[in-house]
């Protein structure tokens, strides 16, 4: 059976001064591939599909929801005022778990106080967890909580140096140049835009790369070409998305 984006249960985890547009860009990728999981590869997206699904009304899909140590307003590092879902204890089982960076992912007491650092070790170490993605300096959150160890990753380019002082187990890639780094289901990313390429790239490795096409087009994203590394057979090979 083909994989389908309705496989994939989707926590967005948010925190005070976490990036907005780290959790934003994440989720309208993932909201429009899944929106339109079931059209045939064959097809492109009709008018008649978007007067379908864009009707007037917002659609909540059930497999993608955001995640906070509370559901009190939050504030996001630009001053965005955000309200998650779910709180870590009532928030439905995921496979798939997305961190954002921005100022608040250095406060990793905090992190640890409030159970955020729990609640993602919990989600990336399941039997069934598919993805472990971050955006931007979220490769740190992902460090602290213990997920990063002897992975290949890469952060955001101007913290290069503090990341590997606090995440030393971890096999950082310094080139910013490039849009994200996957390790198997590990995938992190350089500066926030990266967040939307590397949202792209899970797309691929999960649906392939003709529904990736898709959405790339489906969204007018289509220049730059987003460039990453992927590791194969022990070496990080260049794949563009």
């Amino acid at each position: 059976m083909t994989n389908q984006m309705r496989d994939l249960n989707i926590a967005i985890v948010m925190f005070d001064g976490a990036d907005g547009l780290d959790v934003s860009g994440p989720w309208e990728m993932f909201w429009f591939a899944t929106t339109f999981d079931t059209l045939p590869e064959k097809d492109d997206v009709t008018e008649e599909n978007f007067n379908y699904t864009f009707n007037g009304t917002s659609r909540r899909l059930p497999n993608l929801f955001t995640v906070a140590p509370t559901t009190e307003p939050l504030s996001m590092s630009s001053g965005t005022r955000c309200v998650a879902d779910y709180t870590f204890d009532s928030a439905p089982g995921a496979n798939v778990v997305v961190v954002p960076g921005g100022e608040g992912a250095r406060a990793t007491e905090k992190l640890k106080a409030n159970g955020t650092l729990d609640y993602i070790h919990k989600i990336g170490t399941q039997k069934d967890n598919k993805y472990i993605m971050s955006v931007c300096t979220g490769s740190f959150v992902l460090g602290h909580a213990g997920l990063l160890d002897g992975i290949h990753c890469t952060t955001y380019m101007n913290q290069y140096n503090r990341f590997e002082r606090e995440i030393p187990s971890a096999k950082l890639v310094r080139n910013p140049e490039i849009n994200f780094v996957q390790d198997g289901r590990h995938l992190t990313t350089n500066g926030p835009c990266s967040g939307l390429a590397t949202s792209l790239r899970l797309v691929e490795d999960h649906v392939g790369t003709r529904k990736k096409d898709k959405l790339r087009e489906l969204l007018s994203f289509v220049y730059p070409t987003a460039k990453g590394l992927v590791l194969e057979n022990g070496a990080l090979i260049e794949h563009n998305v």
